[in-house]
């Protein structure tokens, strides 16, 4: 049951991504991903984040909020059909 909740927890976060990346305003798209990163993976991320365009920083926001969401349905499900060992 934790599972579930912690999913649920999760795919209202990535809804929260998706609507910042449909609704918001190009301010907040833009300082979305601030702050230090902390490995090697988070650097590469941020200055590809920077370098791109508006539009993409946006679908790419978006593309994270979705797989985000499928992913945690896709567990969410496995665990209420007891799949999940």
């Amino acid at each position: 049951m934790e599972l579930v909740l912690f999913s649920i927890v999760g795919i209202l976060a990535g809804l929260f991504v998706m609507w910042i990346a449909i609704f918001g305003k190009k301010e907040d798209v833009k300082e979305f991903d601030s702050g230090f990163p902390s490995s090697i993976e988070d650097f590469f991320l941020t200055v590809f984040f920077k370098l791109f365009p508006p539009f993409l920083r946006r679908l790419l926001l978006f593309l994270l909020g979705l797989a985000i969401v499928m992913s945690l349905i896709y567990l969410c499900y496995l665990e209420l059909t007891g799949s999940l060992v």
